[in-house]
């Protein structure tokens, strides 16, 4: 199996790794293998019952049906591939603090989903059929407390040991609440000024800024810490992907800037006016679609964290707000191979 990508934070430890039953593999290449398997068979009969013609020579052995059929081959192995590496990097991690479901497809997309130990509330596996009880594989569910979603990990392999372990460290994680809970409760009564333990620092503090430039301040591309309180800002490509309606408004108004002269569409007096009511209204297109980028952030408070999402000059602000100990699950997922890539350069 491909190692776990995914980092121990800080005091975290790995105690188990789930993967995908080979069964999984096999599903999916059942059809692929079919036709690649048909499309030799196929090929190889043509090939060896090539038939000379009137004059006696045999036919060219790549004929436009056998070149199809080798591209064919050619596909299928790189199909077959590409389920291979899909289906070793999948993983189902229980760590000595949450349940981690990590789910990699090549360069091409990432999903990342983790719960918490504390916020678990039932780990339930499903056997279906005495196939799959034979082969000792099912599915397995996580789910957290409250109206979230739960974490689903499909023909896993030993899906009862998986539960054992995620039991067995739910367990574990709640009397090591109640320890600590108990021994600071007692160091309080005993000293009721006793300083709160030290916190390690985040990888994120290594590399925030942690004061705003002026530059930083019109193009707020990286993450942000000021007295303990993280903002984020959308990725720079979103601000990109905006600026592609300004930008070919303002090649469109180029376009009648060099067109106005030497064709007489307008009265030669009202064709400034046009001009610069044009621009005004690109130069306000660009602006909209800037600050629409900039006013959608995110904030990371010791206590909670936020989300505001604003247009621009008030037209309309949605702004949520959770405290840190209401959340349930953390999910993140790069969708494809260019969010992958722009994420890792970050």
């Amino acid at each position: 199996m491909a190692k776990v990508n995914i980092r121990p934070d800080q005091d975290e430890r790995f105690i188990y790794t789930a993967h995908r039953h080979w069964v999984a593999l096999l599903i999916r290449c059942l059809i692929p293998t079919l036709v690649g398997l048909l499309a030799i068979g196929i090929f190889v009969s043509r090939a060896f019952n090539r038939e000379p013609d009137f004059f006696g020579q045999a036919p060219p052995l790549f004929d436009p049906l056998n070149i199809f059929l080798f591209v064919s081959v050619l596909v299928t192995i790189g199909i077959l591939a590409y389920i291979w590496f899909d289906w070793r990097n999948d993983h189902l991690i229980v760590s000595n603090k949450r349940i981690i479901h990590e789910d990699r497809t090549l360069w091409l997309s990432y999903i990342y989903e983790t719960i918490p130990l504390e916020q678990i509330q039932n780990v339930n596996v499903r056997i279906e059929n005495i196939f799959q009880y034979t082969l000792k594989y099912g599915r397995i569910e996580i789910q957290a407390a409250g109206p979230t979603e739960p974490i689903v990990f499909l023909r896993v392999e030993c899906p009862t040991d998986v539960q054992r372990q995620i039991l067995g460290e739910v367990q574990r994680e709640k009397r090591n609440q109640e320890r600590r809970y108990l021994e600071a409760t007692v160091a309080h009564r005993i000293d009721p000024n006793v300083p709160s333990p030290a916190v390690q620092p985040l990888p994120i503090y290594q590399r925030a800024a942690t004061q705003q430039t002026p530059i930083q301040a019109l193009l707020p591309f990286g993450p942000l810490i000021q007295n303990g309180i993280i903002t984020w800002h959308r990725h720079w490509i979103v601000l990109l992907k905006n600026m592609i309606g300004p930008v070919i408004a303002l090649l469109l108004w180029l376009l009648l800037l060099y067109a106005f002269p030497r064709v007489d569409w307008l009265d030669p007096r009202i064709e400034p006016v046009v001009l610069v009511v044009t621009l005004i209204a690109v130069g306000l297109y660009f602006y909209w679609q800037y600050e629409d980028w900039r006013n959608d952030i995110y904030i990371l408070e010791p206590s909670k964290v936020i989300d505001v999402q604003r247009l621009p000059f008030g037209l309309y602000e949605d702004r949520r707000e959770a405290t840190l100990g209401v959340i349930q699950n953390v999910n993140a997922s790069s969708p494809n191979v260019i969010a992958r890539i722009l994420a890792t350069a970050m």
